[in-house]
């Protein structure tokens, strides 16, 4: 057997004893779990009945894996840099444990409803044998007595324990009619007096046995598992004869005292239940006192207006996910809260209101739009136009509203110059399609030279052919649709590719010139005293990359609520991208100053 085969195995064996646990037991252990054991476990449960809470176990175990996979991300991301590709390029790497973990959960769910249909069926199944039981009970209970009366009563309550569960709503019902003919039969039929007594002491000891099962429950860590097995025993207690008159009293006192033992566990859960409720009440608290705040201090801009309705819809989206507070005081801080949103939006309603005023120069404003649309809806330049046109919308979205008697029109009248102009566009399209047929053919002959230039050796003449095969690329002409990116994206790997063996290239030729730099300090006079000046360079030019890429994160924060944020926000992070380049240059030199400094000193 190989490693491989015999740590699964362990992870096997793992996972079979977990599904004997309790299932909260299960849930914390799963933090534990690397990818296989959590696998062993889904494979496992799929192949063990499924409980009432399997579904709950299954869910936190696939949390668990993907836990486990963010947990990996940043090790790939650094494998993904340090193979030489672009970081916004990183693609997470093909797991087939996933593969096999998404199969689990599909036979997961095949075996649930399986498992449910049966359940209902057999359900119904037993429903219809004990009407069947009850009917022969009920004839029994009405009928003079025999010899043999008592011996098939017996049967019959036999093969009434013996069947389980039925559908619900039929339970009380059904019960209660059973009980009636079984009392019947005890309470009006003349049989013999030993073999009566002889009965109701086998009850008794049926009755007794179930008394000790109940005392047992009370070691029972499980609450789940307590609870039906409670549940399962009151209902063998329902389904056992009578006792004798004069014990009958005794015996139920002692099963419902036993019973009431086991009930204390539902009380201290519900202990922990008030308490996590009064962390609840406290996390809502501070909502209330975050949307009391806003509302005392109210915007002054609709900007502000649109940020702080934001955080306070965010409030309620944290309020949803916080969960229940003790009962008594949920309408009141629930009042509280929903007091403070209904005041907030009352008076943002009121500020909006007040900006009607500012409608009339919006329609004045987007007037002035439409005679520059319709001016320019006869222009022949029509990528410029085009772009001139976008510049016109995008200024139209954010002048606001007009009063609105007049919004449809001014639309419209807007809309028709676009309109007019794209319906020439659109047919100046279909001419120029007519045209590409030759640009196809130069760029597809483009391509053919650039596969060709990546068997080039010499490096310094494919770079400067491939510059030259670019000029040939722009100036092959225009090619639109499908065939456009099919062409582009070919040419965009060859380039990519080609650029990357020069850029190879050179980093290696870098790192030449900076053995070559470092091995002269090690052969010149003062070698430790250079080398010593020479990190200290390294470092300070380290300590100020870092403390350039500090202020540009500081600066994005001011900036993320900023027009063309997006677009700013780019800049920094490509700056900041460039940055940490220079600073893995910088501290690659200073690895091999050490290295050398190190053979140096040996």
């Amino acid at each position: 057997m190989t490693q491989h085969a015999e740590n699964y195995s362990s992870e096997l064996q793992m996972a079979e004893s977990l599904m004997q646990a309790d299932p909260q037991t299960v849930r914390h252990a799963f933090h534990k779990m690397d990818k296989e054991a959590l696998l062993a476990f889904a494979e496992n449960m799929i192949n063990t009945p499924l409980e009432d809470d399997s579904q709950a176990v299954f869910d936190a175990l696939l949390g668990a894996f993907d836990q486990c996979l963010e947990r990996e991300r940043p090790q790939q991301i650094k494998e993904w840099i340090e193979s030489g590709k672009e970081v916004r390029d990183f693609v997470p790497p093909h797991d087939p444990l996933k593969n096999r973990l998404q199969e689990a959960v599909e036979a997961f769910k095949a075996k649930r409803e399986e498992q449910r249909k049966q359940a209902i069926a057999e359900r119904l199944e037993n429903l219809k044998l004990k009407q069947s039981i009850l009917g022969q009970i009920q004839a029994l209970a009405a009928h003079e007595e025999t010899e043999g009366s008592l011996g098939e009563m017996r049967e019959l309550m036999r093969q009434w324990k013996e069947i389980r569960h039925i559908p619900h709503e039929h339970q009380e019902e059904l019960y209660a009619a059973y009980k009636l003919a079984v009392d019947q039969f005890y309470d009006n039929h003349s049989i013999y007096m030993e073999l009566k007594d002889l009965d109701r002491e086998k009850n008794l000891e049926t009755k007794i046995d179930l008394i000790k099962r109940t005392e047992a429950l009370k070691e029972e860590s499980s609450i789940r598992k307590a609870m039906v097995g409670l549940n399962k025993i009151h209902e063998e207690w329902k389904n056992t004869g009578p006792v004798r008159k004069e014990i009958s009293e005794e015996i139920w006192s002692r099963f419902k005292s036993a019973s009431d033992g086991v009930l204390q566990i539902k009380k201290a859960q519900q202990a922990s239940i008030d308490a996590e409720r009064q962390v609840n009440l406290q996390q809502k608290m501070l909502l209330v006192e975050k949307a009391e705040t806003a509302l005392a201090a109210l915007p002054s801009s609709p900007r502000e207006w649109s940020q702080v309705s934001k955080q306070v819809d965010a409030w309620m989206e944290e309020w949803k996910t916080i969960g229940p507070v003790p009962a008594e005081q949920n309408e009141e801080i629930w009042k509280r809260f929903q007091t403070a949103r209904n005041g907030f939006y009352t008076e943002r309603k009121q500020f909006f209101k007040q900006l009607d005023s500012a409608r009339e120069e919006n329609l004045i404003a987007k007037l002035k739009l439409c005679v520059e649309a319709e001016s320019m809806q006869d222009s022949e330049d029509f990528q410029k136009t085009a772009d001139a046109l976008q510049a016109l919308q995008d200024k139209w979205k954010a002048i606001g509203p007009v009063p609105e008697e007049h919004n449809e029109g001014i639309w419209n009248r807007f809309r028709a110059a676009f309109d007019n102009f794209y319906t020439r566009r659109k047919q100046w399209m279909s001419e120029r399609k007519e045209q590409e047929s030759g640009a196809v053919q130069l760029k597809e002959a483009v391509l053919v030279k650039l596969e060709a230039l990546k068997t080039e050796s010499d490096i310094s003449k494919m770079f400067g052919e491939l510059k030259g095969l670019q000029k040939e690329w722009n100036e092959a002409g225009f090619v639109s649709g499908k065939r456009f990116h099919s062409l582009n994206n070919k040419y965009r790997a060859l380039c990519d590719e080609l650029f990357g063996k020069y850029r190879e290239t050179a980093q290696n030729q870098r790192r030449a010139q900076m053995k070559t730099n470092i091995d002269k300090l090690v052969q010149g006079p003062n070698a430790d005293s250079r080398m010593n000046a020479e990190e200290r360079k390294i470092r300070d030019r380290i300590a100020k990359i870092k403390e350039e890429i500090l202020t540009i994160e500081n600066n994005k924060s001011f900036f993320a609520l900023a027009k063309n944020a997006d677009a700013v926000l780019k800049q920094f992070d490509d700056k900041i991208e460039q940055l940490k380049q220079q600073m893995a240059k910088a501290s690659e030199e200073a690895r091999m100053l050490r290295d050398a400094r190190s053979q140096h000193a040996s």
